[in-house]
Protein backbone atom coordinates (compact mmCIF):
# COMPACT_ATOMS: atom_id res chain seq x y z
CA UNK A 1 0.00 0.00 0.00
CA UNK A 2 2.86 2.37 0.60
CA UNK A 3 3.98 1.81 -2.96
CA UNK A 4 0.66 3.09 -4.34
CA UNK A 5 0.87 6.34 -2.41
CA UNK A 6 4.49 7.03 -3.21
CA UNK A 7 4.08 7.38 -7.00
CA UNK A 8 0.95 9.58 -6.59
CA UNK A 9 2.73 11.91 -4.20
CA UNK A 10 5.78 11.94 -6.41
CA UNK A 11 3.66 12.84 -9.47
CA UNK A 12 2.06 15.78 -7.65
CA UNK A 13 5.43 17.11 -6.54
CA UNK A 14 6.76 16.85 -10.12
CA UNK A 15 3.80 18.89 -11.39
CA UNK A 16 4.34 21.60 -8.77
CA UNK A 17 8.13 21.73 -9.10
CA UNK A 18 8.24 24.36 -11.90
CA UNK A 19 5.75 26.58 -10.08
CA UNK A 20 7.66 26.33 -6.82
CA UNK A 21 10.98 26.98 -8.56
CA UNK A 22 9.61 30.13 -10.23
CA UNK A 23 8.16 31.38 -6.96
CA UNK A 24 11.42 30.75 -5.15
CA UNK A 25 13.48 32.47 -7.85
CA UNK A 26 11.32 35.58 -8.13
CA UNK A 27 10.02 35.75 -4.60
CA UNK A 28 6.33 36.07 -3.89
CA UNK A 29 6.28 39.87 -4.41
CA UNK A 30 8.22 39.54 -7.65
CA UNK A 31 5.74 37.00 -8.99
CA UNK A 32 2.89 39.46 -8.36
CA UNK A 33 4.67 42.28 -10.18
CA UNK A 34 5.78 40.04 -13.03
CA UNK A 35 2.16 39.15 -13.79
CA UNK A 36 1.14 42.72 -14.67
CA UNK A 37 2.54 45.36 -17.05
CA UNK A 38 5.81 47.09 -16.33
CA UNK A 39 4.98 49.71 -13.67
CA UNK A 40 7.98 51.87 -14.60
CA UNK A 41 6.95 52.12 -18.24
CA UNK A 42 3.29 52.68 -17.36
CA UNK A 43 4.22 55.43 -14.88
CA UNK A 44 6.47 57.07 -17.48
CA UNK A 45 3.66 56.96 -20.06
CA UNK A 46 1.16 58.55 -17.64
CA UNK A 47 3.63 61.24 -16.57
CA UNK A 48 4.37 62.15 -20.18
CA UNK A 49 0.61 62.43 -20.85
CA UNK A 50 0.05 64.59 -17.75
CA UNK A 51 2.98 66.93 -18.29
CA UNK A 52 1.02 69.52 -20.28
CA UNK A 53 0.41 73.21 -19.74
CA UNK A 54 -3.31 72.72 -18.94
CA UNK A 55 -2.78 70.13 -16.23
CA UNK A 56 0.54 71.23 -14.76
CA UNK A 57 -0.92 73.35 -11.93
CA UNK A 58 -3.55 70.78 -11.02
CA UNK A 59 -1.25 67.75 -10.76
CA UNK A 60 1.99 69.38 -9.69
CA UNK A 61 2.26 67.62 -6.31
CA UNK A 62 1.44 64.03 -7.36
CA UNK A 63 3.63 64.30 -10.46
CA UNK A 64 6.55 65.53 -8.33
CA UNK A 65 6.08 62.57 -5.95
CA UNK A 66 5.89 60.14 -8.88
CA UNK A 67 9.10 61.54 -10.39
CA UNK A 68 10.83 61.35 -7.01
CA UNK A 69 9.78 57.69 -6.66
CA UNK A 70 11.10 57.00 -10.18
CA UNK A 71 14.44 58.56 -9.28
CA UNK A 72 14.64 56.51 -6.10
CA UNK A 73 13.82 53.38 -8.13
CA UNK A 74 16.69 54.17 -10.53
CA UNK A 75 19.03 54.60 -7.57
CA UNK A 76 17.88 51.34 -6.00
CA UNK A 77 18.30 49.53 -9.31
CA UNK A 78 21.79 51.00 -9.64
CA UNK A 79 22.61 49.74 -6.13
CA UNK A 80 21.37 46.26 -7.08
CA UNK A 81 18.24 46.37 -4.89
CA UNK A 82 15.74 45.08 -7.45
CA UNK A 83 13.04 44.33 -4.90
CA UNK A 84 12.85 47.91 -3.64
CA UNK A 85 13.29 49.29 -7.16
CA UNK A 86 10.20 47.36 -8.25
CA UNK A 87 8.25 48.62 -5.23
CA UNK A 88 9.33 52.21 -5.95
CA UNK A 89 8.26 51.82 -9.58
CA UNK A 90 4.86 50.67 -8.32
CA UNK A 91 4.75 53.71 -6.02
CA UNK A 92 5.59 56.00 -8.94
CA UNK A 93 2.80 54.38 -10.94
CA UNK A 94 0.37 54.90 -8.05
CA UNK A 95 1.22 58.62 -7.87
CA UNK A 96 0.90 58.92 -11.64
CA UNK A 97 -2.52 57.27 -11.44
CA UNK A 98 -3.51 59.70 -8.68
CA UNK A 99 -2.53 62.60 -10.94
CA UNK A 100 -4.50 61.07 -13.82
CA UNK A 101 -7.52 60.65 -11.56
CA UNK A 102 -7.25 64.32 -10.56
CA UNK A 103 -7.29 65.39 -14.21
CA UNK A 104 -10.28 63.18 -15.01
CA UNK A 105 -12.08 64.43 -11.89
CA UNK A 106 -11.49 68.05 -12.89
CA UNK A 107 -12.84 67.31 -16.38
CA UNK A 108 -15.89 65.60 -14.90
CA UNK A 109 -16.53 68.52 -12.56
CA UNK A 110 -16.29 70.93 -15.50
CA UNK A 111 -18.83 68.87 -17.46
CA UNK A 112 -21.05 68.70 -14.37
CA UNK A 113 -20.97 72.48 -14.00
CA UNK A 114 -21.99 72.86 -17.66
CA UNK A 115 -24.84 70.38 -17.23
CA UNK A 116 -26.01 72.11 -14.05
CA UNK A 117 -26.01 75.47 -15.86
CA UNK A 118 -28.05 73.97 -18.70
CA UNK A 119 -30.50 72.46 -16.21
CA UNK A 120 -30.88 75.81 -14.44
CA UNK A 121 -31.55 77.53 -17.79
CA UNK A 122 -34.14 74.92 -18.70
CA UNK A 123 -35.83 75.22 -15.31
CA UNK A 124 -36.00 78.99 -15.74
CA UNK A 125 -37.52 78.58 -19.21
CA UNK A 126 -40.04 76.10 -17.81
CA UNK A 127 -41.09 78.59 -15.12
CA UNK A 128 -41.47 81.34 -17.72
CA UNK A 129 -43.48 79.06 -19.99
CA UNK A 130 -45.75 78.06 -17.12
CA UNK A 131 -46.33 81.73 -16.28
CA UNK A 132 -47.18 82.49 -19.92
CA UNK A 133 -49.63 79.59 -20.03
CA UNK A 134 -51.32 80.78 -16.84
CA UNK A 135 -51.55 84.33 -18.20
CA UNK A 136 -53.07 83.06 -21.44
CA UNK A 137 -55.64 80.99 -19.55
CA UNK A 138 -56.54 83.99 -17.40
CA UNK A 139 -56.91 86.23 -20.50
CA UNK A 140 -59.12 83.65 -22.15
CA UNK A 141 -61.31 83.45 -19.07
CA UNK A 142 -61.65 87.23 -18.91
CA UNK A 143 -62.45 87.38 -22.64
CA UNK A 144 -65.16 84.72 -22.25
CA UNK A 145 -66.59 86.57 -19.28
CA UNK A 146 -66.60 89.85 -21.21
CA UNK A 147 -68.26 88.12 -24.16
CA UNK A 148 -70.96 86.62 -21.93
CA UNK A 149 -71.57 89.98 -20.27
CA UNK A 150 -71.72 91.74 -23.63
CA UNK A 151 -74.16 89.25 -25.23
CA UNK A 152 -77.21 90.06 -22.98
CA UNK A 153 -76.53 93.79 -23.34
CA UNK A 154 -76.67 93.52 -27.14
CA UNK A 155 -79.99 91.58 -26.88
CA UNK A 156 -81.45 94.37 -24.73
CA UNK A 157 -80.38 97.06 -27.18
CA UNK A 158 -81.97 95.18 -30.10
CA UNK A 159 -85.26 94.80 -28.17
CA UNK A 160 -85.48 98.51 -27.36
CA UNK A 161 -84.95 99.72 -30.94
CA UNK A 162 -88.11 101.51 -32.23
CA UNK A 163 -87.81 100.42 -35.85
CA UNK A 164 -87.87 96.76 -35.15
CA UNK A 165 -90.70 94.96 -33.45
CA UNK A 166 -90.01 91.88 -31.39
CA UNK A 167 -90.68 88.57 -33.07
CA UNK A 168 -94.07 87.29 -31.90
CA UNK A 169 -94.49 84.17 -34.02
CA UNK A 170 -95.64 81.22 -32.04
CA UNK A 171 -93.24 78.38 -31.58
CA UNK A 172 -94.04 75.28 -33.62
CA UNK A 173 -96.00 72.74 -31.65
CA UNK A 174 -94.40 69.44 -30.88
CA UNK A 175 -96.31 66.41 -32.08
CA UNK A 176 -97.60 64.15 -29.34
CA UNK A 177 -95.83 60.85 -29.22
CA UNK A 178 -97.91 57.91 -28.22
CA UNK A 179 -96.31 55.31 -26.03
CA UNK A 180 -97.20 51.65 -26.35
CA UNK A 181 -98.87 50.05 -23.39
CA UNK A 182 -96.61 47.88 -21.32
CA UNK A 183 -97.97 44.72 -19.69
CA UNK A 184 -96.65 43.70 -16.38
Amino acid sequence: MKRARLPATFAVSLALAPVLAAAATLGFEGAAYAAGPDPAAEAQRLLAKLDTEETRNLVQAPVAKAKAAQERARSARGAGDLRHATELDALALTWAQVADDLVRTAESEKKLAEVQKAVADLEQKAVRTQALIEQTIARRGRAEQNLNNAAPASNKSEATKPNKAPNKEPAPAKPAVSKPAVKK
